[in-house]
């Protein structure tokens, strides 16, 4: 699952409501470890989901006087207390999710954080010397990234491999999207090593992925 299918398919709605399927649970879990953006998106919506349910538990249910039931306006019956609640809490769920960002106490639980960025463009010579970062650890770094266009792939395939067998789907590029120096985020967590970003091409649609080049980089962790 790359960045686009995760957000045109609300991957993080369906993934925190448990609609997703086991295989596209386990993408979706593969995609937003490797995305900041996703991953900064689910943390937000799952603050948002925890603390609106600690609002909810809070709040008073009006008790519902029988003298106020009128079973012959069927219609009217979702503004009965006992379906009004839980259909707020629906609609407050929903509404504070779209716009999470404006919430204050959830912008103060963001810090905005500027990625440490390194350039893995001259790594594109694939020759066998990595090039070393230093992080700090558990820390999320960028990297510059030229693919190696050729005009007989349709579509690349960007897979990161690492320390202790790591590995796992970076994202795939358009042949147009190929032609641009990419910003790849890597997550080494507490893997420092020797990592590899493993970049394939496609031909056609179905057809098997030929691997085009594997740019290299180490990383170590400041102490």
């Amino acid at each position: 699952m790359d960045h686009d299918s995760a957000v045109n398919s609300q991957a993080c709605e369906k993934y925190l409501l448990g609609e997703l399927s086991a295989e596209l649970r386990e993408a979706y879990e593969e995609h937003y470890f490797s995305c900041a953006e996703c991953a900064a998106q689910l943390r937000l919506a799952s603050e948002f989901v925890a603390a609106s349910q600690q609002i909810l538990a809070k709040a008073p249910v009006p008790a519902v006087e029988p003298a106020y039931v009128r079973p012959s306006r069927r219609s009217f019956s979702w503004l009965n207390p006992v379906f009004a609640i839980p259909a707020f809490a629906l609609l407050l769920l929903f509404l504070g999710y779209q716009n999470f960002v404006t919430i204050p106490q959830l912008k103060e639980s963001v810090t905005p954080h500027v990625l440490h960025m390194f350039s893995l463009i001259p790594a594109n010579t694939r020759g066998d010397q990595a090039l070393l970062f230093s992080v700090t650890p558990g820390e999320p770094f960028g990297l510059y990234v030229d693919v190696p266009a050729d005009s007989s792939f349709s579509s690349y395939f960007l897979r990161l491999e690492g320390p202790q067998g790591f590995s796992a789907p970076l994202r795939s590029l358009t042949a147009e999207e190929a032609q641009k120096t990419q910003v790849i985020t890597i997550h080494p967590g507490k893997r420092a090593g020797k990592y590899a970003i493993v970049v394939s091409g496609v031909s056609k649609p179905g057809a098997g992925a030929k691997e085009l080049a594997r740019l290299q980089f180490t990383v170590e962790f400041i102490k």
